[in-house]
């Protein structure tokens, strides 16, 4: 029976019940300590990403940056020059691309709501109401066993399976299922940054049209200071913007400038 002892090194945990089944919630608890610890991994909530992402026949350099709660950019560039970029400032989700902007107010959509419970790691609570998981089996992951989890939420149709490494119970598989879109994310490459383990390698497959990304990280910085206007979208030249209330400098500020 697969076990690591806990972080205080006072018993063991076991990925099974007394009763032989396999339980979701310690396979949780197992993961949290691979990582490097539960305090450890919720502890942070800024994260910088450097690295590269390949695209059919195509390589970029990406830049992602993280401040949770539900803050985030992606840059995409190629020869020094941005080509794509995403964010959400919070309560609005942008997308801007050869000079043009997309924004729209997410601010009260289900779909926020049930992000945020995921950063906060509700998933892992079994009191939690809006959660339910359910690990019935082990599978094989490209060869090696995993522990299969099927997390539901009483929100949307959103439907999410885990596959845990068996042995170092280290997430290698995810995939969602949203009901017209599933999307897999493979993990690999896990390395130290600071007190937990990230990690660097994730290989994103559409399951539905079969188009397949990848992302590779140089570079995962954690714990960083980032400034909230880093999430705003890059300001209409024809209708400037003051971001005073946010940056609290008193200024109109273009974040990429």
């Amino acid at each position: 029976m697969s076990n690591i002892s806990s972080v205080q090194g006072t018993e063991a945990i076991s990925p099974y019940t007394s009763g032989g089944r396999i339980d979701p919630y310690a396979i949780f608890k197992l993961n949290f300590e691979a990582l490097g610890g539960e305090k450890y991994v919720r502890n942070d909530k800024t994260f910088h990403f450097q690295g590269e992402m390949k695209l059919g026949n195509g390589t970029f350099n990406l830049e992602e940056f993280i401040s949770k709660p539900l803050r985030n950019v992606s840059i995409i560039s190629s020869n020094f020059q941005i080509v794509y970029r995403s964010g959400d400032d919070g309560k609005n989700i942008w997308f801007h691309q050869n000079g043009n902007l997309t924004s729209f107010d997410d601010s009260n959509s289900a779909e926020r709501e049930l992000r945020k419970l995921w950063e906060d790691y509700a998933y892992t609570d079994p009191k939690n109401s809006v959660f339910k998981s359910q690990a019935t089996r082990k599978i094989s992951i490209d060869g090696v066993n995993c522990y299969e989890v099927v997390i539901k939420n009483n929100k949307t149709n959103e439907v999410v399976t885990h596959y845990y490494n068996a042995e170092t119970f280290l997430l290698q598989r995810e995939i969602k299922d949203s009901g017209s879109q599933k999307i897999q994310n493979d993990f690999s490459d896990y390395q130290q940054v600071g007190n937990i383990k990230m990690a660097f390698q994730k290989d994103i497959t559409y399951l539905n049209s079969g188009t397949k990304q990848s992302i590779t990280w140089q570079s995962i910085k954690r714990g960083i200071y980032i400034s909230d206007s880093k999430f705003l979208p890059p300001p209409d030249p024809n209708a400037p913007r003051d971001d005073s209330a946010l940056t609290g400098l008193g200024s109109r500020v273009n974040t990429y400038a």
